[in-house]
């Protein structure tokens, strides 16, 4: 196994037991057995979901207490804090419906000088709301990656990244974490729909994702930040991210982004 391998399963390890743990629990309830709703997402489901989420007699009692355990933690998160709501069951939009999401975290180095491209993505497994939009050889797809060039790694603490992902919004998805350089911190949150609308904001500039998943970000020595989007000719599933994320970095627009003079 090489060292990079090790250093990104490390990472995926510390990084895990500091996150919310609601992904483990939200996977658990995916599996149950449902009444055969509507599999495909439209109009009229997404205004009974709606309802739900303020109609108490459809709420999981069961995994709002064991989110309540965590309401501290939850509190903690940035950039956002993470407030606890009563959430319909996962089984009114039907079988399949949910099966589960993650993250990913690790970096490359850039050079001799301390610089390190440090990179996130989020994705989302596939189920029967997205089942049609992904080939038969994807089982899940990044719907966000961000690359952020940077001077500080910690490699012990991994005190420099952090990271959080929920699917209390189910059948929307959201995520969000920062990077931090030696003078200044890069903050940003991402969310994929049922409607299959994305966006992305980082440092209060917004993207939609439909110009590309995939965010570059090259702070400067004058304290502002360049950015560029990419678009992928393909959906990007998780066992092909760190190839993509090699394919990327070899582009010579990438390459120029990053080693721009005025980066820091």
């Amino acid at each position: 196994m090489s060292s990079k391998n090790v250093k990104e399963i490390e990472m995926k390890k510390k990084l895990f037991i500091a996150t919310f743990f609601i992904w483990i629990i939200s996977n658990t309830y995916a599996q149950q057995v449902v009444h055969g709703a509507n599999e495909m997402w439209n109009d009229e489901i997404e205004k009974q979901h709606l309802l739900n989420r303020e109609d108490s007699s459809t709420w999981d009692y069961s995994m709002l207490n064991e989110d309540l355990e965590w309401i501290e933690f939850g509190k903690k998160m940035e950039p956002f804090r993470c407030g606890i709501f009563p959430v319909p069951k996962y089984d009114l939009l039907g079988e399949g419906t949910f099966r589960g999401m993650g993250f990913g975290t690790n970096y490359r180095e850039l050079d001799n000088n301390g610089k390190n491209l440090l990179y996130t993505f989020f994705y989302v497994q596939k189920n029967k709301l997205t089942e049609k939009y992904l080939p038969v050889d994807k089982p899940d797809e990044v719907f966000f990656t961000i690359i952020v060039l940077s001077d500080v790694v910690d490699t012990v603490d991994y005190s420099h990244v952090e990271i959080h992902i929920i699917s209390r919004n189910n059948p929307d998805y959201i995520g969000q974490g920062l990077f931090k350089t030696q003078n200044d911190e890069i903050n940003y949150m991402a969310f994929l729909t049922a409607d299959r609308n994305g966006y992305a904001i980082v440092n209060m500039r917004l993207f939609n994702l439909k110009n590309g998943r995939t965010i570059l970000i090259a702070p400067q020595k004058d304290g502002s930040l360049r950015s560029m989007q990419l678009e992928s000719e393909q959906i990007i599933s998780e066992k092909d991210i760190g190839r993509y994320i090699d394919e990327v970095l070899l582009r010579e627009t990438v390459k120029k982004f990053f080693t721009n003079k005025s980066n820091i």
